[in-house]
């Protein structure tokens, strides 16, 4: 009986202490506070280095804007390494990273030929195909723009274009996240990209 009433005032004295409690909140709480504060760092990481490279691929564009030619390398080439120096190492990208396409204006930037969705997947279907019974042996019915002969999804052709042409830089690059174990959806990447359009100035 003796043994019963000290248990009973053993465990009483137990459930009312309080020492350590703070310690197992903690401990509870902190895994999320620490995802929360890597993921805050995460996100300022990549949004500086992607404003980093839009301000850079700024001043990189004046290298064909003004239609200065680089010695000892290719305008693509002197592009790329002033973007990778703007980003003090954070980046190492190639001319593949890089993309400009020549516009006849401003209107057709991106775009592609104008098409009639027959099937509605809101994709251009190629042929052969038919629709309610007619055949359209060369996909669907699009806008001949270009005069190539073939549907484009851009109308814009490669290269850094002449005096007063629309050129679009577009550089695609991947930014590996820090903590890019915690999120496997990702595999610890996540794909960003920066255009600027300009037009050529005359030179």
């Amino acid at each position: 009986m003796r043994r019963t009433r000290s248990l009973s005032r053993l465990l009483r004295r137990f459930r009312k202490d309080q020492n350590g409690a703070t310690a197992v909140e903690m401990a509870m709480v902190a895994p999320m506070l620490f995802l929360i504060l890597f993921g805050i760092i995460e996100l300022s990481m990549g949004m500086y280095i992607n404003t980093v490279v839009e301000g850079s691929l700024r001043e990189a564009s004046r290298l064909g804007l003004t239609g200065q030619i680089q010695q000892g390398t290719s305008n693509d080439q002197a592009i790329v390494d002033m973007i990778n120096e703007s980003t003090v190492g954070m980046l190492n990208l190639t001319t593949d990273d890089i993309d400009m396409k020549v516009y006849e204006n401003f209107e057709t930037v991106g775009k592609g030929e104008e098409y009639v969705d027959l099937d509605g997947n809101g994709d251009w279907t190629p042929g052969p195909l038919t629709h309610e019974g007619t055949d359209y042996p060369g996909g669907e019915p699009w806008t001949e723009i270009n005069g190539n002969g073939t549907w484009d999804a851009d109308l814009g052709e490669a290269g850094l274009g002449g005096q007063g042409d629309i050129v679009l830089y577009t550089v695609t690059y991947n930014w590996n996240f820090l903590s890019g174990q915690i999120i496997p959806v990702l595999n610890g990447t996540i794909p960003l990209s920066a255009s600027i359009v300009v037009q050529n100035e005359p030179f």
